[in-house]
């Protein structure tokens, strides 16, 4: 009969958190209307609608900054692959710069997961304009180059959209004051 009771109790209260935690997921509309703010609303919603059925806000902010990261990772790999194979002098600066860019994207990535895990959504937003503008440096760096690694591109534009992703999400968090 007691475990009758515990069981009971450990159903409800489940049953009142999954409630709870599904008022606060995201509709599909509200999907769209995200999608809707970025630059490139149509990589949006080919990037969510397969993934994401209907997480919240902080899970949905998290995925987009982990695939970011990962991008971003990918991308560092790629780049001193590129440099330690071998380039011209000129290729060769333009792909540091990017090291260097991507090494900062993947801090300042670390540090917009502590602003996300702290409910700072402006630190959030902050640190991944940051990591934006290192995938945006890298891309000013190489497309002057005669021959371009197209991986590298590809991830860096990637990046750039993620991120669009991320900082509108962002502003839809809750500010710490």
């Amino acid at each position: 009969m007691a475990a009758n009771l515990r069981n009971n109790a450990f159903f409800s209260s489940l049953m009142l958190l999954l409630l709870i935690d599904s008022s606060y997921a995201i509709t599909s509309s509200e999907m769209s209307g995200i999608c809707d703010k970025t630059l490139n609303p149509s990589f949006c919603l080919k990037f969510l609608n397969p993934k994401f059925a209907t997480p919240n806000l902080e899970a949905l902010a998290k995925t987009t900054i982990d695939s970011t990261q990962s991008r971003a990772k990918q991308t560092l790999k790629r780049l001193q692959s590129i440099i330690d194979g071998g380039v011209d002098p000129r290729s060769k600066l333009a792909y540091r710069s990017c090291v260097d860019e991507y090494e900062s994207a993947i801090g300042n990535l670390e540090e917009a997961y502590e602003h996300l895990a702290s409910g700072d959504g402006m630190g959030m937003n902050m640190k991944v304009s940051a990591a934006l503008d290192g995938a945006d440096s890298c891309l000013d760096d190489v497309k002057r180059l005669r021959s371009v690694d197209a991986s590298v591109v590809n991830n860096s534009k990637a990046i750039k959209n993620i991120c669009g992703i991320a900082l509108v999400i962002s502003n839809m968090l809750p500010r710490r004051t």
